[in-house]
């Protein structure tokens, strides 16, 4: 719902319609249709280079001015890239967290983390950023009459159960260390001179299950701002004896899902 209100659009319409006010029902649908070409979903037009994307939206308009400003607002939506890495746990008797170095023979109904990191994806293109966007963190919604800003809610559930919830925000002001932090449980990373952040990470604290065995948990990243670019994963966690190695450098992300998306 707070997608649909940013974008000033139903929950049903085609997420095409937040690129442009001028585009129409029937103009998203020419673009999801077109021969020769597989647009399953939004992130597939956003990983398409500046060519192709001008013969996705030449067709549909005689005007170079108006497909030029359909192009800006296909790249003024974020590329997210996610990672998630074992985090913490306070098991093992000690008063401070211990770092994880896998999610491989976890202890029954006990705390643990896991790190998520968000980053958007850097475009090569040539088309410029639409006039509205103006700041960091600043989302695209151009048929809103007032600036809006980009969030992600990070969900962690298995199965039914909801484990954890966390609502990460993409704004953030630059400090001289090129480090935000937002109640010292979002971190905001980028070098010293750039002109946004590079990524932020957060963590999700569970609690295991109490029987022993290989669980698929299920990670929900839904964009506040945006229709058809929330994004979910597999993290996959033992608990009891060590069935497999994960080194805490590697996501725990499921390769076959982050593919999917890409």
């Amino acid at each position: 719902l707070m997608q649909a209100i940013k974008q000033a659009t139903m929950p049903t319409d085609s997420p095409l319609l937040q690129l442009d006010p001028d585009i129409s029902a029937r103009d998203a649908q020419l673009v999801s249709t077109q021969k020769g070409r597989k647009l399953r979903c939004l992130g597939d037009l956003l990983v398409l280079s500046d060519s192709q994307l001008k013969s996705v939206f030449g067709p549909l308009h005689a005007d170079p001015s108006t497909v030029e400003r359909w192009c800006e607002g296909t790249r003024a939506l974020p590329l997210l890239d996610v990672s998630v890495t074992p985090g913490f746990t306070m098991d093992g008797g000690s008063s401070k967290p211990q770092k994880l170095t896998s999610l491989n023979g976890l202890e029954p109904l006990t705390q643990y983390s896991i790190t998520i990191t968000l980053s958007h994806a850097p475009y090569k293109t040539l088309f410029k950023a639409p006039r509205m966007i103006k700041e960091v963190g600043q989302a695209y919604t151009p048929r809103f009459g007032k600036v809006q800003y980009e969030g992600w809610w990070a969900v962690l559930a298995q199965d039914t159960e909801l484990l954890a919830v966390k609502r990460i925000s993409m704004q953030g002001k630059s400090e001289s260390t090129g480090v935000w932090a937002n109640n010292g449980e979002v971190r905001v990373e980028g070098s010293k001179n750039a002109k946004k952040a590079e990524s932020r990470t957060a963590k999700l604290m569970f609690i295991t299950p109490e029987t022993q065995g290989a669980y698929v948990l299920k990670l929900l990243v839904m964009s506040d701002a945006y229709l058809g670019l929330d994004q979910e994963y597999d993290v996959n966690i033992t608990v009891g004896e060590n069935q497999m190695t994960l080194s805490a450098d590697a996501s725990v992300i499921s390769k076959e899902k982050l593919a999917e998306y890409q």
